[in-house]
């Protein structure tokens, strides 16, 4: 079951625009290494305006080299995401700088503690598969938030995470702090452990500190996330065909670098693509429209047999309401039904990504099952048709009492925990979804212990960290 919005024949025009824009317009490459990387390999560069032409052979050589799919390891024994066509994973939302109480409306900035307790939260949850960076701490030594963020996460949960680097020295920090995990570089490289975002800069711009941490992860073998944050009538052209031509070419050129340091580097197409609400000036990640980029996006990144990251399950909303509810529901079930194998900020965001909740996370976890039911669809076997059952139980009867009754609702059945299905009269005295969702967020907290990290690798974490304090300066 595929929602599609191309045809063979449209991804092909896009293509071709694609191939048009990279070979006449080119791209600006701020990082020396790329542009010298991207010149030996036959790309037109100019030196003085950094911009780079890209000759289509080129894109398709490097495109090949890339896997189909590949896996990412979760410190956990036999955790692992397997990114090939057929699967989607959900990722809760990341890097938000404030988190919001959903029955107030207040907005804190988010610190280390909601770090900790975020991943948590996300290490207990059933339908939240990668445990990502929720909230940027904020009160800890800004150059060295990305280190404190791993040693937190490591500590707090066992499933696969991913880590923020802005230049090479951080990316080269977050790949030293994960070999410890893996016991060793070489490890890393056979199991990775690590995922990387990388977001060019658009119109058209590769940036030089992701640049940097983009060729440390594929140097080490570690999954690269390429994905543009192209925003129709403002960063890209209003046309969300203009912007998947657009993007196309900043996805394939960043690919480029990545194959041309280390072919074979696994890499996500992926896309963080949306319009600008022409009426604030603001991003509008809950639309419609991202719903349509995204799913396109998914049929653009098969037509090119690389697996592909989507973002579902924003939203503009401030807080828990129906807006959010909305606009979540809305592009979660499009972005997962295109085919999307991996899709960022599914659970937990609020204000476009800017804010998060712990009582939307445990609340977007069940969506996340509602979806995962639906991707199932539905099985038309012998005994699922049930022929004979319809015939035994007859005009009148019940199946209350069978025994496929009973194994069919627990294969078939989604059994939301929060979603209110009793009468009026219980609902007037039961707990609303808000007030449940808070009661899970309190109890998880309380109760759920993550599986502990080795004594041993946790020390020397720390140890890392304490060196980085020293060496830049923060001790």
């Amino acid at each position: 079951m595929k929602l599609e919005v191309l045809s063979r024949s449209d991804i092909r025009r896009i293509h071709d625009a694609s191939m048009e824009v990279l070979e006449r317009v080119g791209v600006r490459v701020l990082e020396p290494k790329a542009l010298e990387i991207l010149r030996r390999a036959g790309a037109e560069v100019n030196g003085k305006t950094l911009s780079v032409r890209v000759p289509e052979y080129l894109v398709r050589e490097c495109v090949a080299k890339a896997p189909r799919r590949f896996s990412l390891y979760g410190r956990r024994k036999g955790y692992r995401l397997l990114f090939e066509r057929g699967r989607t994973y959900f990722s809760a939302q990341g890097t938000s700088l404030f988190v919001v109480d959903p029955f107030t409306g207040e907005r804190k900035p988010s610190t280390l503690e909601d770090v900790k307790r975020f991943y948590r939260l996300v290490d207990a949850l059933e339908h939240v598969h990668h445990a990502t960076l929720v909230v940027h701490p904020r009160d800890v030594p800004e150059r060295l938030a990305h280190a404190y963020a791993l040693l937190e996460a490591f500590r707090n949960t066992s499933k696969t995470v991913d880590a923020y680097a802005y230049d090479r020295a951080s990316a080269l920090d977050v790949v030293r702090m994960v070999s410890i995990v893996a016991g060793g570089e070489e490890e890393l490289a056979r199991k990775p452990m690590l995922l990387f975002f990388y977001n060019p800069v658009s119109p058209l711009q590769h940036p030089l500190g992701l640049l940097e941490g983009l060729e440390v992860f594929a140097e080490h073998g570690q999954p690269i996330i390429v994905a543009p944050e192209c925003q129709a009538g403002a960063t890209a052209p209003a046309s969300l065909a203009g912007l998947l031509v657009q993007q196309n070419a900043e996805v394939l050129s960043a690919i480029c670098v990545a194959e041309l340091v280390k072919p074979g580097a696994p890499v996500f197409y992926g896309t963080v693509s949306t319009v600008m609400d022409m009426r604030t000036g603001n991003i509008a990640l809950g639309a419609v429209e991202a719903g349509l980029i995204n799913a396109a996006t998914a049929q653009i990144a098969r037509y090119y047999g690389l697996p592909c990251r989507g973002t579902g399950g924003a939203t503009e909303a401030k807080v828990p309401d129906l807006q959010a509810g909305f606009e979540k529901a809305l592009t979660l079930l499009m972005a997962s039904l295109a085919g999307v194998n991996f899709v960022y900020d599914a659970a937990g965001s609020l204000d476009s990504t800017l804010a998060a909740s712990y009582e939307q996370l445990v609340i977007d976890d069940e969506l996340c099952g509602a979806v995962e039911r639906a991707l199932r669809g539905i099985g038309v076997s012998d005994e699922e048709l049930a022929l004979d059952l319809i015939e035994e139980v007859g005009p009148g009867g019940h199946y209350l009492s069978k025994l496929h009754t009973v194994k069919w609702v627990k294969a078939e059945h989604f059994f939301p925990k929060l979603l209110i299905r009793q009468r009026w009269e219980s609902w007037v005295s039961s707990k609303k979804m808000l007030e449940q969702a808070r009661e899970n967020v309190e109890k998880l907290l309380k109760e759920y212990e993550p599986e502990p990290l080795d004594p041993d690798v946790e020390r020397e974490l720390a140890g890392y960290l304490e060196k980085l304090l020293v060496k830049r300066g923060e001790r």
